[in-house]
């Protein structure tokens, strides 16, 4: 048997020189282009009362130095794995990130060009200001929000990395139909204050479609709500000489409603104008308590001897109401 010869182990120097650590690769007046990519692994939930989502995401980095490539070193750093503190490195600040966390370590691979590339994955909350108008027929522009910032900041560029940008085709959210629609590169205007001109940064905008699927509001909280109006339309078809079923009819139509409302708020978002479903309520609830009423004038007119005009507003009512009840539905649900 012969010995086998032991192979000779490859020495890779990964060492940085200290004059390419903290400035700039491009000259002075020359923004550095940072390519920006985003894979949408998941969306968890979103959250219509804290106004942000949770999400799962990959983000990829790169630019490119000359003087970490292998004709500037002499040697290439392929294979290392670099600290981005002994690199250049732009400073990016993800701004609508809440609770979360990010899992990879701050390093960055080098290719023999001198592309610097570094990779992160987040999974956490993140902010997003929600339009509520049209809830529950709502659709929302979720967004993910990275910024330059530092002494470099306004000498950056953001370029949207098509290659490293997309979304998995399914998420585990409930209620929503969502898929990335992709990036936005903008500038973010910093105010300073004192007589310093304001500084612009550069921003990218990563975009979100979320869709809110509708069954669930219109068999669980449109329905019931549309069954209880109904409900007040029915004492139009009682004979109004008889008080006592009118007004228990009538009565127990707005029990229901205000408890109905108080359940119904736990599950609506709490802002301060007005949405869909807040103006069908409201004006639901103002054609149950008009029901009411003519419910008790009619049974007045009936008792003080007017049983046949008596009779005559609840035949006009009953079509009244019904109108005025798909007037409310048209143009608080639909238009």
């Amino acid at each position: 048997m012969f010995a086998q010869p032991a192979q000779e182990e490859t020495y890779i120097d990964c060492s940085i020189p200290e004059t390419v650590r903290g400035d700039r690769p491009d000259p002075e007046g020359t923004k550095t282009p940072v390519k920006m990519g985003l894979y949408l692994i998941d969306v968890k939930d979103i959250n219509d009362i804290k106004q942000n989502y949770t999400a799962d995401v990959f983000f990829n980095i790169s630019w490119h130095d000359p003087r970490l490539s292998q004709d500037s070193l002499g040697r290439s750093l392929e294979g290392c794995v670099i600290k981005l503190d002994n690199i250049w490195s732009p400073s990016i600040l993800d701004v609508n990130r809440g609770r979360g966390d990010k899992l990879f370590d701050r390093v960055a691979t080098v290719d023999a060009k001198g592309n610097a590339n570094y990779k992160q994955r987040y999974f956490g909350e993140i902010t997003s200001d929600l339009d509520f108008t049209d809830f529950p027929f709502d659709n929302q522009t979720l967004h993910f929000i990275l910024i330059a910032y530092g002494p470099d900041a306004t000498d950056i560029v953001f370029e949207v990395d098509n290659d490293y940008t997309g979304s998995r085709d399914n998420f585990s959210v409930e209620g929503w139909s969502v898929k990335l629609l992709g990036a936005e590169t903008k500038t973010e205007q910093v105010v300073t204050k004192g007589s310093e001109p304001h500084r612009e940064f550069a921003r990218i905008d990563f975009q979100i479609s979320a869709e809110r699927q509708k069954p669930y509001y219109i068999w669980k909280v449109i329905t019931p709500l549309c069954l209880i109006v109904l409900m007040a339309w029915a004492v139009f078809w009682i004979d109004p000489k008889h008080l006592g079923p009118q007004v228990g009819l009538s009565t127990a139509t707005v029990f229901t409603l205000i408890a109905y409302r108080f359940t119904l708020g736990f599950n609506l978002p709490k802002v301060s104008y007005f949405t869909r479903i807040d103006s069908f309520v409201l004006f639901s609830t103002i054609l149950v308590f008009i029901a009411l009423g003519t419910a008790i004038a009619t049974s007045k007119i009936s008792s003080d001897g007017g049983n046949p005009l008596a009779k005559k507003i609840e035949k006009y009512m009953r079509v009244i109401y019904l109108i005025a009840f798909v007037s409310i539905i048209v143009f608080t649900l639909w238009l």
